[in-house]
């Protein structure tokens, strides 16, 4: 099977999408399929892999060191030589539309995931949300050749309209273009059930859909080494790690401000990753003189990463109905990590077993569970084995046949229409 994985943000950029793109671009071709990812061309950025199909791209505007792919009218046609059997977009926008195109050129099924909670970006990026939804708005129409898809909203609510009910609006209003968006794919995927509860009821979602949720190589986490981690750890110390982008919407500085409520000095926060929050961090830590305390790794690899989770005693999340199916949390339940997290919409990959629930979302919360877990070894002990055991459900080997079924059953279904 020829396969086509669309998406906006590639490799060498470690977040989720990316690394879960790259997952089943292994898991698939171990299972003996080609498979080719479609992304934005990187510049100073030389691909190893022969099946990277880099696109003309721009800087991004507001994550600097992102690239965006520009599409246009032919673009399509340029993918005409890979004849694919079936196309994957992971993303709804440039190279999701570039998907739709190609998809309905070469005849073939379009399946779409759809990873992220857009819509939770609007206080932390107002301009680029609000900038993305008029785009959309005007766009979609034309390239998906649907009715057009405006705000639901009278007269008089626009009188009336206050910020909550502006973001209210804009909410609804992007979750009815993603829906419309997967309304025109023969199926689309969400990693967690809520965000399927949130198509359905807020988008209009009518096409097939399938809670499918992200996977892990656990092979690579379970041969990682804590002696490889680029961070020395002293004897005595615990670690509390949080991979992920330093950002408004992650809520990193909920973690920060736990340290002064944790007496126990041996205990330190580990934030592994970069962006435009760092600065912020950064100031919040010297203000509450916590710089031996906390430690800013910077961008790491995948498999630095790996280490860093395999020398950590916790891994923790403060991200608040952001996230869907957090990689990062595959990824310490792979490593034998219990997680601590606040969110309490997300299920997947998180049971009693390998994880613990705050009672809040504020740095104190945080701080009672850090202090609990960490004095208690048996506990730890309970809960690294129990992450273990969730961790193998999500294999990447397992969920990549399932995703083979399915691409089947799509193939065969157009095939038959075709007869």
């Amino acid at each position: 099977m020829r396969i086509g994985l669309f998406i906006d943000d590639y490799l060498p950029s470690v977040h989720g999408v990316a690394t879960s793109t790259a997952t089943y671009k292994q898991a698939l071709e171990d299972l003996g399929h080609e498979v080719f990812v479609v992304a934005p061309k990187v510049e100073d950025y030389d691909d190893y892999d022969d099946h990277v199909i880099r696109m003309p791209s721009s800087k991004n505007y507001v994550f600097e060191k992102r690239e965006m792919a520009y599409i246009y009218p032919g673009l399509a046609k340029r993918l005409d030589e890979y004849d694919f059997d079936v196309v994957h977009s992971q993303t709804q926008f440039y190279l999701g539309v570039l998907a739709h195109s190609v998809a309905k050129r070469q005849n073939i099924p379009h399946v779409t995931t759809i990873h992220t909670l857009y819509t939770e970006l609007i206080d932390d990026y107002p301009f680029m949300v609000t900038a993305g939804l008029i785009a959309a708005t005007v766009a979609f129409p034309v390239v998906l050749r649907t009715k057009p898809i405006m705000p639901k909203m009278s007269r008089e609510q626009i009188r009336e309209l206050d910020r909550s009910k502006i973001k209210d609006m804009l909410s609804r209003q992007g979750w009815r273009l993603t829906a419309a968006f997967a309304n025109k794919c023969d199926a689309c995927l969400s990693p967690s059930k809520h965000l399927a509860k949130i198509l359905v009821d807020e988008g209009g979602l009518t096409t097939p859909y399938y809670i499918f949720p992200n996977s892990i190589d656990t092979k690579k986490y379970r041969y990682a080494r804590a002696i490889d981690s680029p961070i020395t750890k002293k004897r005595g110390e615990k670690f509390i790690i949080c991979v992920a982008r330093l950002s408004p919407e992650k809520r990193q500085m909920a973690l920060v401000e736990a340290m002064p409520h944790i007496t126990d000095k041996t205990i330190k926060l580990v934030l592994v990753g970069g962006g435009p929050y760092e600065r912020e961090l950064r100031k919040r830590v010297a203000e509450l003189e916590l710089e031996d305390r906390v430690i800013f790794t910077g961008m790491c690899s995948s498999a630095q990463v790996a280490s860093l989770l395999k020398q950590a005693d916790v891994f923790a999340l403060a991200s608040y109905h952001f996230d869907n199916q957090p990689m990062t949390f595959l990824e310490a339940a792979a490593a034998g990590l219990p997680i601590v997290y606040c969110d309490e919409r997300l299920t997947e990959a998180l049971t009693p077993k390998n994880s613990i629930l705050t009672d809040g979302i504020e740095g104190e919360d945080f701080a009672r569970v850090f202090t609990d877990i960490l004095n208690d070894r048996e506990r730890l002990k309970r809960l690294s084995a129990g992450a273990l055991r969730v961790a193998k459900a999500f294999d990447s080997e397992t969920m990549a046949k399932k995703l083979v079924e399915l691409y089947q059953r799509l193939i065969d279904a157009r095939r038959e229409l075709e007869e």
